[in-house]
């Protein structure tokens, strides 16, 4: 999962909203320079299966019913080929502690790669359906 802090930005309320589904000392930054060479710092944490289980656990029990079912409905749209589930969530609402799905560029951007045996397409969505 990663966001970007621009240079408008206190780096400590992005953080602070990716905390509400990874522990703070898990989030590692990078600097990187925008379009136009403005400052931009990449917040990211990498979880592993058991972390990603609490990631789901937390995103199911604070995502509203109506965006639950809209996540469940749109499997098929947020899993690419190489079985990875993407989704955004709200930046400015997940620092206040709430999660909401949004479509907009300042998001928490979340990608999940979805391991099965043989690695395919509709085993990890019927994964992914149990989880959301």
């Amino acid at each position: 999962m990663k966001a970007f802090a621009a240079a408008t930005e206190d780096e400590r309320r992005v953080s602070a909203a990716l905390s509400i589904f990874v522990p703070s000392d898990s989030i590692f930054g990078t600097l990187a320079k925008g379009y136009f060479g403005n400052e931009i710092k990449i917040l990211e944490s990498k979880i592993k299966k058991k972390e990603s289980l609490i990631f789901f656990r937390v995103l199911m029990e604070r995502l509203p019913k109506e965006e639950r079912l809209r996540l469940h409905s749109e499997i098929p749209s947020r899993v690419d080929e190489n079985c990875n589930f993407h989704m955004r969530l709200d930046k400015q609402a997940a620092y206040k502690g709430h999660v909401r799905l949004t479509d907009s560029k300042d998001a928490l951007d979340i990608s999940v790669h979805i391991a099965s045996y043989p690695s395919r397409r509709e085993e990890a969505m019927r994964i992914i359906g149990e989880l959301v």
